[in-house]
C-alpha cells in the first residue's frame, strides 16, 4: 500500500480537527441548553438583570462551590 502524500495526511488531519471542533461545539451547546433550562425553571430569565450581573453571580456560585471541594 502506498504511503499517503503530505497533502492527503494534512487533509485527514484537518478532517479530524473539524470533527473534534464539531464535538466540542455540541458539548458546549448541550451544557448551555442545560443551564438555560435551569435558569428558566428558577425564574432567572424573568428578572431584569444585565448579562454582566448574571455572569458575576455565576462566578460567585462557582467560587463558593469550588471552595467546598
Amino acid at each position: 500500500m502506498a504511503r499517503k502524500t503530505l497533502s492527503e495526511r494534512r487533509a485527514d488531519a484537518y478532517s479530524e480537527l473539524d470533527m473534534v471542533k464539531a464535538k466540542l461545539a455540541k458539548l458546549d451547546n448541550e451544557a448551555a441548553e442545560r443551564i438555560a433550562r435551569i435558569a428558566i425553571k428558577s425564574g432567572l430569565v424573568n428578572l431584569d438583570l444585565a448579562d454582566d450581573h448574571i455572569r458575576e453571580e455565576f462566578d460567585r456560585i462557582v467560587e463558593r462551590i469550588s471552595k467546598r471541594n
